[in-house]
């Protein structure tokens, strides 16, 4: 258990770290994107850890990043902006995640409430945060996909749909290879 608690500091360290730096170059909606959310859903899952509280918030973190991650890394190979401590939270987050849930049953159905997690996540991000730095693709196509989207509302389903396809999965996989088998 201390073990886990201490795992959880570092993913929340993580989080603070990249948080810090986004707040002193004035940029506080960064701290919404979903992957750096989904560190510290990570963090809290590990340090309030139970079968019932811990490992959803667990699971939804890593399932953020499952799918988070992968767009992160096409935006920064496709020219984007690579801003150094988000290494913290795209590679330690994962990395500390996926150590956690070594020793935690994936509970059935987290790929669904990540994706309703994720749903939410975006309807708060369209309230506080300004449209034009479009956190979690919530209010525009992402910027060179237009071509290929070009109604919003179209992509939005599309990336809910890809991203509960990915959850599920991601689901499916933990269960499979990682976590420990739910006991009976």
């Amino acid at each position: 258990m201390a073990a886990l608690r201490a795992a959880g500091g570092a993913a929340l360290a993580c989080y603070a770290v990249h948080a810090t730096e986004r707040l002193l170059s004035g940029w506080p909606e960064d701290l919404l994107w979903a992957c750096h959310v989904g560190t510290v859903l990570i963090g809290v899952g590990l340090i309030g850890f139970d079968r019932r509280a811990g490992a959803p918030l667990l699971m939804i973190g890593l399932c953020w990043l499952a799918f988070g991650t992968p767009l992160w890394l096409l935006d920064v190979c496709s020219g984007g902006e690579l801003v150094k401590t988000s290494m913290f939270t795209h590679v330690g987050g994962p990395l500390i995640g996926l150590y956690g849930a070594r020793h935690v049953p994936v509970p059935r159905g987290v790929w669904w409430r990540s994706s309703l997690a994720l749903l939410a996540l975006q309807g708060v991000c369209r309230l506080v945060t300004p449209p034009a730095t479009n956190v979690n693709l919530s209010f525009a196509v992402a910027t060179g996909w237009e071509a290929t989207f070009p109604s919003f509302p179209v992509y939005a389903v599309m990336l809910t749909a890809l991203g509960a396809v990915s959850f599920w999965l991601c689901e499916a996989l933990l269960r499979r290879f990682v976590c420990p088998a739910v006991p009976a």
